[in-house]
C-alpha cells in the first residue's frame, strides 16, 4: 500500500513539473536562443552593433532598426561600438563580443575598420550576418566570410555627389573638400568618387584644400572652415563638400557670419539631416541618407536569411550579396518635402 501511494505521489509530482515546462530535467537556453514558456513561438533576436551613438546618422539608423524590428518579426538588441564617443578598434570589438556571448539569431554590423575580420566567428556559429550603412572592407583573413550588405557603396555615393554639386558650380570652379576622421574607408571612397567623378566629368574644377576631421562634430568643421577663410578669403573659393550632417552643420553656422548662401557658395553634403538647410538657402544639395530605408533594407535582409528566401532579395546588379538603398538628392525643388 505504502509503495502504491509513493509511486502515485511521484506520478502527480511528474504531470506537475511538465505542467510548468520543467519536465524531463531540461531547461530553456539562455540568450537570444531562448523560447518562451507555452509552446509560443519566439521572436527572433537580432544584435546590432552601432558605429557611434554621438553621431547623428548613426543614432538615427540604430532607433530606426530598434523601432521597426517589430514590423519584421524581430527584436533589435542594440550596442554603442563607440561609448566613447569616438569610434575605435577596441571599442567595436568589445560590442560585437558582447552580443556574441548572448547568442543573437542573428547579428547586424556597421563595420569600420577591420570589424569584418572579427565577424568571422558569426559564420563558424552559423549566425546570419549583415553589414549595414557602410560597405565592409574584406581582408585576407575575411576573404571567405559569408554575409549580406543593405546600403550603398561609398565611391558611388562620391560621385553622386560630385554630380549633383557640379550641377550648380561655374566654370572653373575652385572647391574645398572636408571628409570624415582620417583612416576610415568611407571618408577615402566617398573622396576617391567625388575626384574621379570631376577629373572625368568637370576637369575645369579645382580641388583647393582636401582635410580631415578629428571627429564627426560640428566644431571641428566649422573650425577647419573657418581656416579655409582665413587662407582664401571670402570670395576666394566658390564651394565645398561634405561628408556628413555633422560637418554640413558647422560650415553651414559660418557662412551665415560671412552671408553666404547659394547665390554665392555652393555647399554639397552628405547627410541624414532634413532639407532645412537647402531650403533656407544655406545648402545647394544634400544626399540624403534615409535611415528608415536602410533599416527596412537590412532588416529584410536579416528575415530573408531567417526564412531561407535570400534568392527573393532584390539585389544591386553585379552584386551577389548588395541589397541597394539609393540615396535621394535634396535640392530646392524638393526641400519642402524633407523638412
Amino acid at each position: 500500500m505504502k509503495r502504491w501511494i509513493v509511486s502515485l505521489l511521484t506520478l502527480v509530482m511528474l504531470l506537475s513539473l511538465a505542467a510548468c515546462g520543467g519536465g524531463n530535467g531540461q531547461s530553456a537556453p539562455s540568450g537570444g536562443g531562448s523560447a518562451p514558456s507555452g509552446g509560443e513561438e519566439k521572436t527572433p533576436v537580432v544584435g546590432f552593433v552601432s558605429a557611434a551613438w554621438s553621431d547623428d546618422y548613426c543614432k538615427r539608423l540604430n532607433d530606426a532598426l530598434v523601432e521597426l524590428g517589430p514590423e519584421y518579426g524581430l527584436t533589435v538588441d542594440a550596442i554603442n561600438g563607440a561609448p566613447s564617443g569616438n569610434p575605435d578598434v577596441s571599442g567595436y570589438i568589445e560590442a560585437i563580443d558582447a552580443l556574441a556571448a548572448k547568442n543573437p539569431d542573428a547579428i547586424m554590423v556597421q563595420p569600420l575598420f577591420s570589424v569584418p575580420d572579427h565577424c568571422v566567428q558569426f559564420n563558424e556559429k552559423g549566425i546570419p550576418l549583415t553589414f549595414v550603412n557602410i560597405a565592409p572592407e574584406i581582408s585576407e583573413n575575411s576573404k571567405d566570410l559569408e554575409y549580406f550588405y543593405a546600403g550603398c557603396f561609398d565611391v558611388k555615393i562620391g560621385e553622386q555627389l560630385a554630380e549633383e554639386m557640379s550641377k550648380g558650380l561655374k566654370e572653373n570652379a575652385k572647391i574645398c573638400v572636408m571628409c570624415l576622421p582620417y583612416g576610415q574607408t568611407n571618408a577615402a571612397q566617398r573622396l576617391e568618387g567625388l575626384q574621379n567623378w570631376l577629373a572625368a566629368n568637370r576637369p575645369d574644377v579645382e580641388i583647393l584644400e582636401v582635410n580631415y576631421v578629428e571627429k564627426n562634430e560640428p566644431n571641428f568643421s566649422q573650425t577647419i572652415f573657418e581656416d579655409w577663410i582665413q587662407k582664401y578669403g571670402v570670395g576666394g573659393f566658390d564651394g565645398a563638400a561634405t561628408q556628413s550632417s555633422m560637418q554640413t552643420q558647422g560650415i553651414v553656422a559660418s557662412m551665415k557670419s560671412y552671408n553666404l548662401n547659394t547665390s554665392n557658395f555652393i555647399l554639397a553634403g552628405i547627410s541624414a539631416s532634413t532639407g532645412e538647410w537647402v531650403a533656407e538657402g544655406s545648402e545647394f544639395v544634400d544626399l540624403y541618407q534615409d535611415p528608415y530605408a536602410e533599416a527596412r533594407g537590412a532588416l529584410e535582409t536579416v528575415r530573408a536569411q531567417l526564412d531561407g528566401t535570400t534568392d527573393q532579395l532584390e539585389l544591386l546588379e553585379g552584386e551577389y550579396n548588395c541589397v541597394a538603398v539609393p540615396m535621394v538628392p535634396i535640392t530646392i525643388e524638393n526641400a519642402a518635402d524633407f523638412t
